[in-house]
């Protein structure tokens, strides 16, 4: 079947730098509508990017390209773009993401990456950047309640609207809100931190920047969707990042109410991802991402479990989602 966008990626791209023909490598595309290939020589490498403008935050990722490097973070620099067509050519920063490292206990690459988020919360936008308010966090749940629970799961929605339940989300916004705001990056995690040379951190997917809580990209981090640390692992570099954060943010807070913000806010994003990944499955036939739906489960149940606040959530967790998921095989 002929790929039409991709065709015309390919033609634009030639265009642009004169060539003949350009042969193409996919690689990868990501859980968005947007699409990476490269093109490569024995001298030099592209990435180019196919992000239809009717899905994607082309300007936005043009606009931080540029406010993550004044930072000195390495991202990809946008080289020349389309945004009527949704066509960029990137700088290639190579085909090494974070993840596989990890998965074979590569652990020293997290302190790196913790180091980063310092750099990440004072990127400073000259646009208005949104920022995660009360009523952004309840849209995200909502996305739990309607994609994951009514409709990968079937259940009433009355299930997911007890006053008791809702009485923990509100616990989860307000601890959100309540915590020091910088600049949130909203996916950092293994899938989106590349490995430059053996020897440096890059990041990628910046578009979605907004402000919001401090712990909410360290929460990507340490209670990512696609690896678990174990709880020894985990708390060592939570320590490590209140340190540095109680210099860098000024933090004057307790390390056990910084405690409570990190697993509070990994547990509202872990509820909204449990959305997100029923809807690629259900709207987007990227049914792959349900492969990771147990991990994200035991994150929620593991938090519920060790703040008695959160009974109400748990027991939906134990006595009616569990049930669920078993029944459809999950």
């Amino acid at each position: 079947m002929t790929d039409i966008r991709q065709q015309a990626l390919s033609m634009w791209f030639c265009q642009q730098m004169d060539l003949e023909q350009a042969i193409l490598t996919t690689v990868s595309a990501d859980a968005s509508f947007r699409r990476y290939f490269r093109y490569g020589t024995s001298e030099v490498s592209y990435i180019l990017v196919d992000a239809p403008p009717s899905t994607e935050k082309n300007q936005e990722f043009i606009d931080y390209s540029i406010y993550y490097a004044a930072q000195g973070l390495d991202v990809p620099r946008v080289l020349f773009y389309d945004l009527e067509q949704g066509f960029m050519c990137l700088t290639d920063l190579g085909s090494q993401t974070l993840l596989p490292l990890l998965q074979q206990g590569q652990l020293h690459w997290y302190k790196q990456a913790i180091k980063q988020l310092d750099l990440v919360a004072n990127v400073e936008s000259r646009a208005p950047v949104i920022h995660y308010d009360a009523a952004f966090f309840n849209l995200e749940l909502g996305l739990f309640d309607q994609w994951f629970c009514q409709k990968l799961l079937a259940l009433p929605a009355a299930v997911c609207a007890q006053d008791e339940v809702d009485d923990c989300l509100e616990l989860l916004v307000s601890s959100a809100i309540m915590q020091p705001q910088v600049s949130v990056h909203r996916d950092f995690h293994s899938r989106n931190i590349m490995v430059r040379d053996e020897l440096s951190l890059a990041i990628i997917d910046f578009q979605d920047t907004v402000v919001g809580p401090l712990t909410y990209d360290l929460a990507s981090l340490l209670k990512d969707c696609y690896l678990k640390l174990t709880d020894d692992d985990r708390d060592q570099l939570l320590r490590q990042a209140f340190t540095q954060f109680s210099h860098s943010q000024q933090l004057t807070c307790s390390f056990e109410l910084f405690k409570q913000w990190f697993d509070f806010m990994g547990l509202q994003r872990h509820l909204k991802v449990c959305g997100i990944f029923s809807r690629l499955s259900l709207r987007d036939g990227k049914h792959h991402y349900l492969a990771d739906l147990p991990l994200v489960i035991a994150y929620i149940e593991q938090t519920c479990r060790e703040y008695p606040e959160l009974a109400a959530l748990r027991l939906l967790f134990e006595q009616t989602i569990k049930p669920a998921l078993k029944q459809r095989e999950l």
